[in-house]
């Protein structure tokens, strides 16, 4: 952005957040018809972050937006293969009486679900099916992380459909006595691990030119901890005694603590320039960051 008295002020835009490119944008007009240009350490402009904390300012930023992607890409299909794979698992090792069709609030539960989410599945896909508007008439490509939420809405839409339609493993939980729905565990265990990868992939934020050494594999980690707490879970109407029971829910606890540790660490690297902020907007882009960590 120019203007008459200041040479160029470099705005962070980035485009994958809708709101980020309009602060931005309001922030560079700001700045122009201040005729000052901010420092770059305690300007708001430079912070702005929008539930997002990319260190657009690196040289290798899109080199980690590209590697983000592919990897989501291939998340993606590793989700679709674990979910049918634990899908066929417990339809093979539950008893046949326990393999039982739906009926009432359980049932209508599954149509409700299953019609809801088919409503935001096509809301996004029929607009790229009768040709989404694109530049130069090339074709738009999807982008990992898109391909990630329709794949994650994909599974949860037929377990829904199967849960509806057709018989489904329910057990007894042998410690609570509580109905399981073990489908619903092979729906969740898959995408839990996905999402929470899908969440740590949009934090592209790193001190320095180069991210760190473990860069991805932080994410990795973190991912299947958060997979392991659920895929526990599933274990736990399969748990002989209540002994390996309370061992199964323990693990589990642990692997789900870890999330605390975690979010405390990315708090930590919020800019400090970015303060609570003395009005409404300020606070606002404040706790969007901070929710979305």
């Amino acid at each position: 952005v120019t203007s008459s008295k200041n040479p160029i002020v470099r705005v962070p835009v980035f485009d994958w957040n809708q709101t980020a490119v309009a602060d931005a944008s309001a922030a560079a007009l700001e700045i122009l018809e201040g005729d000052q240009v901010p420092s770059n350490e305690n300007t708001y402009t430079s912070s702005l972050i929008a539930g997002l904390r990319p260190s657009i300012h690196s040289s290798t930023h899109h080199a980690a937006v590209t590697t983000i992607d592919i990897h989501m890409r291939g998340f993606a299909l590793w989700v679709i293969c674990v979910y049918i794979a634990l899908v066929m698992a417990v339809y093979a090792v539950v008893p046949e009486e326990n393999i039982v069709r739906l009926s009432g609030i359980e049932q209508r539960g599954a149509v409700m679900a299953m019609s809801l989410i088919a409503v935001s599945f096509l809301s996004r896909i029929v607009p790229l099916v009768n040709g989404a508007p694109h530049q130069n008439h090339q074709s738009t490509k999807l982008s990992g992380i898109f391909i990630g939420g329709l794949t994650v809405q994909l599974v949860a839409f037929f377990t829904d459909f199967i849960m509806a339609n057709f018989p489904v493993p329910v057990v007894i939980d042998p410690v609570l006595g509580s109905r399981v729905h073990l489908l619903r565990w092979c729906e969740w265990a898959p995408c839990a691990t996905f999402m929470t990868f899908m969440m740590e992939g949009a934090d592209l934020y790193w001190e320095g030119d180069m991210p760190p050494t473990d860069f991805m594999r932080t994410k990795y980690i973190h991912s299947a901890t958060q997979g392991g707490a659920v895929f526990l879970g599933l274990m736990f109407p399969f748990c002989s005694s209540q002994k390996t029971w309370a061992a199964a829910m323990f693990v589990a606890c642990c692997l789900y603590l870890t999330n605390f540790p975690r979010i405390w660490n990315r708090m930590k690297t919020i800019p400090s320039s970015l303060s609570e902020g003395a009005t409404v907007e300020e606070a606002e882009r404040f706790n969007a960051a901070k929710i979305a960590l």
